[in-house]
């Protein structure tokens, strides 16, 4: 596995296996004063996994974190507070290791390289109003 380093972090790049067995599906849209799930479904038995992981990056950190993540209802899951964790952007991807060292990621680009999930966090005010202007 190779590595993409810039001044202050390390994320791993790939190519890792394609495979329909891990999947996220990031949220289009996330707002600066709601909660949210970021969750990773993962069709490998239990007893095959050895860590899932998320790893997040917001503008006010440095680096990116990694976060242990546990089952919840059939799907691994990070909740990600703003109201606790201020920040203007976040970046993300997710990482599962097997037992016997195989590695897969989240979300992934046709050649198996990690597509970093960037998005900015909305005030959900001006969203909507953005949004009902578009429609007229």
């Amino acid at each position: 596995m190779n590595l993409i380093t810039d001044s202050t972090s390390v994320v791993p790049e790939g190519p890792f296996p394609i495979t329909p067995k891990v999947f996220h599906h990031p949220e289009k849209v996330l707002f600066n004063t709601r909660p949210y799930n970021m969750d990773l479904f993962v069709d490998f038995d239990e007893k095959e996994i050895e860590s899932v992981s998320v790893f997040i990056k917001t503008d006010a950190m440095e680096s990116y974190i990694e976060f242990p993540l546990n089952t919840f209802r059939a799907r691994y899951r990070h909740p990600f507070n703003p109201l606790l964790t201020p920040a203007k952007t976040i970046e993300y991807f997710f990482v599962v290791i097997l037992k016997d060292e195989s590695i897969y990621a989240a979300p992934l680009d046709k050649n198996g390289y990690i597509i970093i999930v960037k998005r900015t966090l909305e005030n959900s005010a001006e969203y909507f109003k953005r949004k009902l202007i578009q429609r007229r």
